[in-house]
């Protein structure tokens, strides 16, 4: 059973959620697919290599100078240096869909990671909240936002099917005894308001 939890806590970890948002878009949002077919490497690769690539590498890095204990960054207070250069890592993400003239909404949408990390730069001061769940909760928030204020659709399927993926991750963080009930809670509901809110605001 644990190693079905390590499993899921890869596959959806928080590195990965602003690239999941994007690849997302091209399988339920009709209109951004039909407008945007023809740039799906190019609109994916900056999301990778600056959510993703970047940060991983260079977390990688910190662990091989000893700068962190491990990789995962179960250590509170080591999460400081590693949650701010994903933080600059994000900016240049959100830098590059401008100058391409993406939407303001979509813009918005990786913004809210950029919120999302910071407010998990400044809750980590004083509590370990789950940054996976932070992560699919954005997920979540993300494309609830832009089904119904972007796309006007509701695909039930999908939301039912992040729904059944957020408690799957949030009970193999327990599982694993990572975090707490509440860190769980509260990593799902601040990554899935500020999410929400971002594309609500774009839109």
């Amino acid at each position: 059973m644990k190693l079905l939890a390590h499993i899921i806590s890869i596959i959806f970890q928080p590195l990965l959620m602003p690239v999941y948002n994007v690849l997302l878009l091209f399988i339920y949002a009709h209109q951004f697919r039909m407008t945007y077919a023809d740039h799906f490497l190019e609109i994916l690769l900056p999301v990778f290599v600056f959510s993703f690539a970047i940060p991983s590498l260079s977390i990688l890095l910190m662990y091989r100078l000893r700068i962190i204990s491990n990789i995962s960054l179960d250590i509170r207070h080591e999460r400081f240096i590693p949650y701010i250069f994903t933080l600059i890592s994000y900016g240049f993400t959100i830098f590059f869909y401008h100058k391409m003239g993406m939407p303001f909404w979509f813009i918005m949408l990786n913004v809210a990671s950029l919120i999302v990390m910071a407010l998990a730069i400044v809750v980590t001061f004083w509590w370990k909240i789950s940054a996976h769940m932070f992560g699919v909760g954005g997920l979540m928030g993300g494309v609830m936002a832009v089904s119904y204020f972007v796309e006007h659709v509701n695909p039930h399927y999908l939301i039912m099917a992040l729904f059944l993926i957020s408690g799957l991750v949030g009970s193999s963080r327990l599982l694993l005894k990572k975090h707490t009930p509440a860190q769980v809670y509260t990593g799902f509901l601040l990554g899935f308001i500020v999410s929400f809110t971002c594309v609500r605001l774009g839109a």
